[in-house]
């Protein structure tokens, strides 16, 4: 094996990633890996290819997980929580459709 593709100490001092989220749809999964990074999250997806691959696989396997370092766990599941149960704001002000 090269050594320089595996360094075993720096895998001994891995944290260890833990589910936060899950989601049968692929769109979900990477608005809220790219949210979760946008505020500073170390964010990783687990088994999104295969749902995109093959949807119909999606619930028989537990769907696409969102992982985040154990120690930013909490936090990053707060912030999925509020994201997901954000109301949406419609401006008050109808368009012209005839300007359009």
């Amino acid at each position: 094996m090269n050594e320089e593709l595996i360094n075993e100490e720096e895998l001994d001092d891995a944290e260890e990633l833990v589910t936060i989220a899950t989601t049968n749809d692929l769109v979900e999964a990477e608005m809220l890996e790219s949210q979760l990074a946008a505020q500073g999250f170390e964010v990783f997806l687990a088994d999104d290819n295969l749902v995109g691959v093959m949807n119909l696989l999606a619930n028989a396997i537990g769907g696409i997980k969102i992982k985040v370092p154990e120690s930013q766990a909490e936090e990053a599941t707060k912030f999925v929580e509020d994201y997901r149960n954000a109301e949406i704001v419609y401006d008050d002000e109808e368009v012209d459709t005839d300007d359009v």
